[in-house]
């Protein structure tokens, strides 16, 4: 619960409640250590408008200030809280239709943590009472209320400041009031001013007490003084507070008149009493209700009690023997035969037990009055209980008896039979009462040996072996002692032992079933005890070169160890002296009867009979296996030392049921994959794990084709792992697989080698072929382009020169015209060329890379002044915003074509009145700056772009006014 609480409040503070709480059907409210209200959920709301009590804006308000349930009052509950108190109450009762009831209920319970009070829990819920349980409860209600009115003559239920709530009680009419004005009126106020001022005191010592209190006090009702004795029970809350009052009075002015008349006849009694005072008996005489009114000097010697200290008594109480209902009981016994005789066991004062018995008489008057007669027959009693005690103790010893006892009578019936005749004959003690003797004698010793019960009439014991049957038809032997009994020198009965011996017949059958078994084992069987050979099979004696097993006996152990093994062999017969775990076997250097050695195993069990130590031995001749032991052993370091000397690595999987399973792996696995044998053979999946993801398909595609035929044994796979260091590796997989008559694989062998160094090699090679067969393709290319487009000024530059030879009548501006085309050409020819030239230089790494630290702008402004003109031409604005600070690490000469490049472009492709800006900016990468050349031309399409840089492209397009790209 502490827990419970604790985890709700966590949740509180973290707002976070759970879907459960939320969801719980009924109204839940929690406020903390200072009284605040912390949370309530949906249904309180509810129940809150359904049943109309406070629920808006409850959150952070002091739940002792707020009024929540307007028709109760909780602050003295919620005070309680704190003392660990929880507390139920009823809000509201609302009958339904169906005349049934809803009770709707609060509940509270504190919540501590670390034994500290923090805060509380309130549940509201609604319980429906259906008519028929609400009748019951007033049926209950009625019930009670008829009780309390028949046993009681006056019943008065009052709060704890004596206001009648509740009057009821045979004698209540006679109080000439009507009950409802009862009701709300003082306990004190019903009486004379005497009556009520004993009552006041017997009710506020009851308040003070909390206890109940007694008192006899005289009522005068219908002009009649009436002795009562009233009874004051305080009911008391689990709060230790006084709820409600009960007062119980009950008329006893005929018990005091009964008692004045008792009193006078007791006077009379009296005479008799010296009487009685000489008699041994115990004698006293009881009233028709069972209290003691006589009482002689016997009866105080019987039960050591005085006549005042029983007089006008329950006799039953007096010494605690009958109560109330068994004296009624008596009543009815003597109303029917007068006299009733009872033997009991009583203590007497001083805590001394007697056995009596009680004669019960009715006296001759018809005062009803009884009288008993007490004996004291302890003596008696006791004797009869150790003859008795005696008897049980001998049946008792009989019955457990581990020999199977019966009694025949004459005629050979059973008469008595003890438990372990019956469990041993399968019979329940019922039915072996029903049988004869022969009925328990198997038909076939009978029929051998005969069995008359007559003859074993003569006196004394007689002592034979028989065969007898069971129940369930088994055979059991028996050894037979019968003896007859004689009483007035008549035979009376027959004393029947049987001693059952079954299982020692089947022990002697056993024994020599393992004498059989022992003397047949291949292995040879001994037993030890001392250091001394006791026992040995056949074998055992042939192994260690003897001609018999009695050739060992007594013979010392040692005897048949090798003198550098002895101290070997006595460790392990000390630690089974010691109790210490030893091997299930072991092995040791031999020594035959011939002094030959030879090398032999042995495995030891140990027992204990008679506090001696037995030890069984099984050895066997090891020689030959020693030999092949050491041959493989010698094969496996060659084949070892072969395996670990190798790059290469091997593997075998084995099927294991229905799975193949890795059950080897050489050491050099490590050198390739950088995991060790024990990583591979604890995950069967490692080696699939490391293969590189590209090739984990074709590999997973082509082992599965290879492992599915039935008929195919070997294959080979190539394909790259990652190692444990994250490196890729080439392997060549070399697969040999053991299939069974049916194709199924029952084990694969696999050579793994690292091929990276080959792989990389025809990489390397193949990559180098490519990129030959490109430069050669590319260099076949340009020239095929350089070649066509030196043809076209060597055309123009031939043609015009034609024109001026051949020509006279040519003006002076034709043929200028013409001078410049020829130059225009040839121009173009020696760019053509110039750039043929650089092409052939780069492609060889002829050209000489110098840079060093050079001002931009310098370069700049000399790109410019060779420019300046053709832009001054076109009117086009060249800007630069590259200041001197700008300091670039360059080849200069490079630099500088790089810059006429770009800027003869863009003045190219500018039209008239157009701008070009030169601008630079850090670039991305480190120790880098970019330089941007930015012009207000037509520029280039998006896709002509990656034509630039193509030498098997050609591409070109005119200037703004028509210059050759």
């Amino acid at each position: 619960m502490e827990r419970t609480t604790e985890n709700l409040r966590d949740m509180n503070k973290d707002n976070n409640i759970s879907e459960l709480i939320i969801q719980a059907p009924v109204g839940i409210l929690t406020f903390s250590v200072d009284w605040k209200i912390n949370y309530y959920n949906e249904i309180f709301v509810k129940y809150a408008i359904l049943y109309q009590f406070e629920h808006e804006s409850l959150k952070g308000i002091n739940i002792l200030e707020a009024n929540l349930f307007p028709e109760i009052n909780l602050r003295e509950e919620l005070f309680e809280l704190k003392n660990g108190f929880s507390f139920e109450k009823e809000i509201r009762n609302i009958s339904t239709i169906d005349r049934g009831t809803i009770s709707v209920v609060v509940k509270g319970s504190p919540l501590f943590e670390a034994n500290q009070f923090n805060g509380g829990i309130l549940i509201v819920e609604d319980l429906k009472i259906v008519p028929t349980a609400r009748s019951k409860e007033d049926l209950q209600t009625n019930q009670i209320s008829d009780i309390l009115s028949k046993i009681n003559d006056l019943v008065f239920i009052t709060d704890n400041a004596g206001l009648i709530k509740y009057s009821f009680g045979k004698s209540i009419d006679k109080l000439n009031l009507p009950v409802y004005s009862l009701n709300d009126l003082q306990i004190n106020q019903l009486f004379s001013v005497d009556v009520n001022e004993n009552i006041q005191k017997g009710f506020e010592s009851a308040v003070i007490n909390k206890r109940s209190e007694k008192l006899i006090t005289h009522i005068k009702i219908n002009d009649e003084e009436l002795a009562f004795e009233c009874r004051i029970e305080p009911l008391v809350n689990w709060r230790k507070q006084i709820q409600f009052l009960f007062f119980f009075f009950r008329d006893i002015s005929d018990f005091i008149k009964e008692k004045k008349l008792l009193e006078g006849e007791i006077g009379e009694l009296r005479q008799y009493q010296l009487i009685t005072d000489t008699v041994s008996d115990a004698i006293f005489a009881l009233h028709s209700n069972g209290n003691i009114i006589f009482w002689n000097k016997a009866s105080e010697l019987l039960f050591g009690y005085t006549r005042s200290e029983v007089y006008g008594k329950f006799f039953g109480k007096a010494f605690d023997v009958f109560d109330l209902e068994y004296f009624e009981g008596i009543k009815e016994q003597l109303d029917k035969s007068k006299f009733w005789k009872i033997i009991l066991t009583v203590y007497k004062k001083d805590g001394k037990k007697e056995i009596i018995e009680a004669k019960f008489s009715l006296a001759d008057n018809s005062s009803g009055t009884i009288v008993v007669v007490c004996s004291n027959i302890t003596e008696r009693a006791t004797t009869e209980q150790i003859v008795k005690a005696s008897e049980e103790k001998f049946k008792s010893i009989v019955s457990l008896a581990s020999e199977l006892i019966c009694n025949l009578d004459v005629n050979g019936n059973i008469i008595f039979a003890n438990t372990a005749f019956t469990n041993t004959f399968k019979y329940s003690e019922n039915e072996i009462l029903t049988k004869n003797i022969k009925d328990l004698i198997s038909q076939s010793y009978i029929a051998e040996h005969g069995f008359n019960i007559k003859i074993f009439e003569k006196p004394g014991p007689k002592e034979f072996e028989l065969e007898g049957v069971t129940k369930t038809g088994e055979t059991i032997y028996l050894d037979t002692i019968i003896s007859p009994a004689f009483q007035n020198n008549q035979l009376s009965y027959f004393n029947l032992i049987f001693t059952d011996h079954t299982k020692k017949q089947v022990t002697q059958k056993n024994l020599m079933i393992f004498l059989s078994m022992f003397n047949a084992f291949l292995d040879g069987v001994a037993a030890e005890c001392e250091g001394k050979i006791i026992l040995s099979n056949e074998a055992f004696a042939k192994i260690f070169g003897y001609n018999n097993s009695k050739e060992l006996i007594d013979k010392d152990l040692f005897d048949l160890v090798s003198v550098n093994d002895i101290p070997k062999v006595a460790s392990y017969f000390q630690m089974i002296g010691k109790n210490n775990e030893i091997p299930e076997r072991f092995e040791f250097l031999a020594k035959r009867k011939d002094n030959s050695n030879f090398y032999a195993e042995i495995s030891l069990s140990a027992f204990e009979s008679d506090k001696k130590i037995y030890v069984v031995m099984v050895a066997r001749d090891i020689t030959e296996r020693k030999r092949a032991q050491q041959a493989i052993k010698e094969s496996e370091e060659k084949y070892r030392n072969l395996t670990d000397n190798i790059d290469d690595f091997l593997f075998t999987f084995e099927k294991t049921g229905p799975i193949l399973r890795p059950v080897f792996y050489t050491s050099s696995v490590e050198k390739i994959t950088g995991y060790n044998q024990t990583d591979f053979l604890e995950d069967s999946r490692l080696i699939f794990k490391l293969i590189y993801p590209d090739d984990f398909l074709l590999v997973k595609k082509r082992l599965g084709n290879l492992l599915k035929s039935k008929i195919q044994l070997s294959g080979e796979l190539e394909f790259r792992i990652i190692n444990k260091h994250g490196n890729v590796v080439w392997i060549r997989n070399k697969v040999n697989i053991v299939r069974d008559n049916e194709g199924k694989i029952q084990k694969i062998y696999g050579l793994v080698s690292d091929i990276s160094l080959r792989r990389n090699a025809e990489d390397e090679l193949k990559r180098s072929t490519e990129n030959l067969v490109k430069l050669n393709e590319t260099k076949d290319r340009f020239i095929s382009i350089i070649s066509h487009d030196l043809r076209t000024p060597f055309s123009s530059i031939l043609g015009f020169t034609d024109l001026l030879l051949s020509d006279s009548e040519l003006t002076e501006i034709e043929k200028r015209q013409y001078v410049e085309f020829i130059k225009e050409s040839s121009k173009s020819m020696l760019s053509l060329v110039n750039s043929l030239l650089d092409w052939t230089r780069l492609q060889t790494g002829r050209i000489r890379f110098e840079p060093e630290k050079i001002e931009a702008y310098t370069i700049i402004e000399s790109s410019l002044n060779a420019l300046s003109g053709v832009a001054f031409q076109k009117n086009i604005e060249i800007t630069s915003n590259v200041n001197k600070d700008t300091v670039i690490f360059v080849d200069k000469d490079l630099m500088l074509q790089v810059f006429n490049n770009l800027i003869s472009n863009a003045i190219k492709f500018t039209p008239q009145h157009g701008s070009i800006n030169i601008s630079v900016k850090s670039s991305s990468r480190m120790r880098f700056i970019e330089f941007s050349i930015k012009d207000s031309g037509i520029g280039i399409k998006p896709d002509d772009i990656k034509k630039l840089f193509k030498v098997d492209t050609k591409f070109t397009s005119e200037g703004t006014e028509g210059e050759k790209g």
